[in-house]
C-alpha cells in the first residue's frame, strides 16, 4: 500500500512538473513575443519578420534553459517530464509562429502598425 501511494505521488509530481514546464514556456513566449495573430498581421514586413525570428530564438533559449536547470535540480526521471513539457510546447509554438509569419507574407500583410 505504501509503495502504491509513493508511486502515485511521483506520478502526480511528474504531471505537475510537466504542466509547469509547459506554462513556463508559454510565459516566456508571451513575454518575449506577441501573438501568432500579430505575427500574421505583419508577416510581409521583412524587418518585423526578422525581429519575430530573433525573439523566437530568445523564447526557445529562455524556456529550455529553465527547463534544463529545473530538471537538474529535480534529478532523475522526474526531470525528463520538465524537459518534455518545454520541448513539446516549444515545437508547437515554433511551428505556430513560423506558420503565422508565412501566412502574413503570403497575404502581403505589412501595414498593421506604424503606418507601414
Amino acid at each position: 500500500m505504501a509503495g502504491e501511494e509513493l508511486a502515485g505521488t511521483k506520478q502526480a509530481l511528474a504531471a505537475i512538473l510537466f504542466m509547469q514546464s509547459t506554462m513556463n514556456t508559454l510565459d516566456g513566449y508571451s513575454t518575449l513575443l506577441s501573438s501568432p495573430w500579430t505575427a500574421e498581421s505583419f508577416g510581409a514586413d521583412d524587418r518585423r519578420a526578422k525581429a519575430l525570428k530573433e525573439y523566437l530564438v530568445h523564447a526557445v533559449t529562455f524556456s529550455m534553459a529553465y527547463a534544463v536547470a529545473s530538471a537538474f535540480i529535480v534529478h532523475g526521471r522526474l526531470g525528463w517530464y520538465i524537459i518534455a513539457g518545454a520541448l513539446i510546447t516549444n515545437l508547437y509554438l515554433i511551428w505556430l509562429y513560423v506558420r503565422a509569419c508565412r501566412r502574413g507574407r503570403a497575404a502581403g500583410a505589412s501595414g498593421w502598425a506604424n503606418g507601414n
